[in-house]
């Protein structure tokens, strides 16, 4: 080979190299676009530089305008973790897209893990998605048609994602985080009647889970006293302290509470929480997420329902001493029909609540006892017209909500805000 070929070849391969090392890196995944006839949310979203970590995209600077392009999406749940930071997320092809907004809403960026984990259902707040702030997250991913069980962890706000394999073979039924090491997961066996409940821990962020109890519901979960008892459905859980800890739940039809001191190797059940003498003409029962308002450990509520054929009245069950007791205030609302029949009220304090009958927005300040309806807003009723089913109503502030709705079929939805506490809204 003549010298000029070797010289040839060899700037050949510095050129390739020089081009392998300065290229730009891969683009993030390809945005979800909805189908041409349909209108849903419209996400201005932040494109992130490409993470090494499992392929998920880094934060990005949102000065840089060059980096955004915007999307349109199915959103299925949310959560605000400030004023102005909330996340939001769906499921697209399997994929979940989780995207998070510390801007009121103006951008998102894209944090949702590496697209090779797939997620045959929605993950929803509070049962298999949980953050403690926009740093700290942690989503669990059933094992339903997506291989086995795992959890994953994000403590850089989702620029990184790790994984962690689920010691559990039942179905994750809720999740919490009391901070960021310590956390509970409970579960629940693939069949109801086989009466199996399982709760785990992890004291290290869920590096690794500890199998604490195991056998029919929270109070017996160590005991076979009810071999064949079936556990309760709708649980909720959370923990104050990495101590102090409550299940609620339906069991056997009626709202049912526990409550554990010493981080849920045991149970026991409140017997002041529910009395049926106070409830004379229900068919049936709903009961909402046991929760505690922020920065408080000692005052807390759970919402409940009670059914009558198609209609449906809540009232709420607050404690002002750590769960030790409960106080039942009767809601003076109407009876609630329709799509959003078992829509709860939401309560950012001890006091202050709403709630949406119709296209009204409701407001009391006095734990239920009165409400006020609140002036008419067109952009609200316009919307509640094309996208009737209310899927979550939350308030962080006395003036920021939020308030996702959506078409029958589910298939398209809209996230909203509110600034006035509830007097305007707009879409997101």
């Amino acid at each position: 080979m003549s010298l000029w070929h070797k010289l040839a070849g060899t700037a050949l391969v510095l050129v390739l190299l020089l081009t392998a090392c300065t290229s730009a890196p891969p683009p993030a995944a390809a945005p979800v676009q909805n189908e041409p006839s349909e209108e849903g949310q419209t996400l201005t979203v932040i494109n992130p530089e490409a993470s090494e970590n499992q392929g998920n995209p880094a934060a990005a600077s949102a000065e840089n305008k060059n980096n955004r392009y915007q999307i349109q999406t199915r959103l299925t749940d949310f959560q605000l973790l400030s004023a102005a930071t909330g996340l939001a997320w769906g499921n697209t092809r399997n994929e979940l897209r989780l995207y998070i907004t510390e801007d009121n809403g103006k951008t998102w960026t894209n944090i949702s893990p590496a697209a090779s984990v797939p997620f045959s259902t929605t993950p929803e707040y509070g049962k298999d998605i949980f953050f403690l702030d926009p740093n700290h997250g942690f989503i669990v991913r059933n094992s339903a048609g997506s291989g086995d069980t795992i959890v994953l962890r994000t403590k850089d706000g989702g620029v990184t994602w790790k994984v962690t394999s689920f010691p559990g073979t039942g179905e994750v039924k809720a999740m919490v985080f009391a901070d960021p090491a310590n956390g509970w997961i409970l579960s629940e066996g693939t069949s109801r009647e086989s009466g199996q409940r399982s709760l785990y821990a992890t004291d290290n962020g869920a590096q690794s889970f500890e199998a604490l109890l195991g056998g029919t519901d929270p109070v017996s979960l160590l005991s076979s006293d009810h071999p064949a008892e079936t556990p309760g459905i709708d649980p909720s859980m959370a923990f104050t302290s990495p101590h102090r800890g409550f299940v609620s739940e339906l069991k056997d039809g009626f709202p049912t509470l526990y409550l554990t001191q010493n981080g849920g190797l045991t149970w026991t059940k409140s017997e002041q929480f529910f009395s049926l003498d106070k409830y004379k003409t229900c068919d049936s029962f709903t009961i909402g997420t046991v929760s505690f308002f922020s920065g408080s450990a000692r005052e807390g509520w759970v919402p409940v329902g009670c059914s009558r054929g198609n209609s449906t009245k809540f009232n709420g069950y607050f404690t002002e001493d750590a769960g030790i007791s409960w106080t039942l205030a009767p809601f003076k609302l109407s009876w609630q029909t329709g799509l959003n029949e078992k829509l709860a009220p939401t309560f950012l304090t001890w006091n202050e609540g709403w709630t949406i009958l119709d296209s009204t927005v409701y407001y009391t300040s006095d734990q239920g006892a009165s409400w006020e309806p609140l002036p008419d807003n067109e952009k609200l009723i316009e919307t509640l017209k094309g996208y009737p089913e209310i899927i979550k109503l939350q308030f962080f502030t006395s003036q920021v909500g939020w308030l996702l709705v959506a078409k029958e079929d589910q298939q398209r939805s809209l996230l909203m805000q509110t600034k006035d506490g509830g007097r305007s809204w707009q879409v997101l």
